[in-house]
């Protein structure tokens, strides 16, 4: 007889309430909670670095950008914690690997006729905090999706 596999939106939707164990439950709720503590994070970099004084704000195209970032990180944040399912999960991680992303970019080719550098103020702290925030939430998506197939 064949197995029964659940629709891509059945996955979607799970969380660790899905899973069987308090001790999983909880582990996936920290692991979720401290990447969107790297969301929230990268969030604020980029709201400080818009608004400080002769900040990102006064680039053409970056500084909107910049703010856009700000707010819709800190966004994805609040969605991640409240939610805790795998589809915010996966948009926050998205966010974070584009953020990440762009800095490359930015620093290397650049981005909208504009060259960053490494020494810039927090360009490092932004790239290890994204990229350990997307790592937490890509692997506690993992568990979740494979939690799943092993109980259905």
């Amino acid at each position: 007889m064949a197995r029964m596999r659940p629709g891509w939106a059945a996955v979607l939707w799970r969380g660790p309430g899905d899973l069987a164990s308090a001790p999983a439950r909880l582990a996936a709720t920290v692991v979720i909670a401290a990447g969107a503590v790297c969301l929230a994070g990268s969030g604020a970099i980029h709201l400080y670095l818009w608004g400080k004084q002769y900040g990102y704000r006064d680039i053409p195209t970056i500084g909107p950008l910049f703010l856009i970032q700000g707010i819709a990180t800190i966004l994805v944040a609040l969605l991640v914690i409240a939610s805790r399912q795998v589809a915010a999960l996966l948009v926050g991680a998205a966010v974070l690997v584009g953020s990440v992303g762009a800095l490359l970019l930015a620093v290397y080719v650049g981005l909208f006729g504009f060259r960053d550098t490494w020494s810039a103020p927090y360009a490092w702290t932004s790239l290890f905090e994204e990229a350990a925030g997307a790592v937490l939430l890509l692997a506690v998506a993992a568990a979740l999706v494979r939690a799943g197939a092993r109980r259905g």
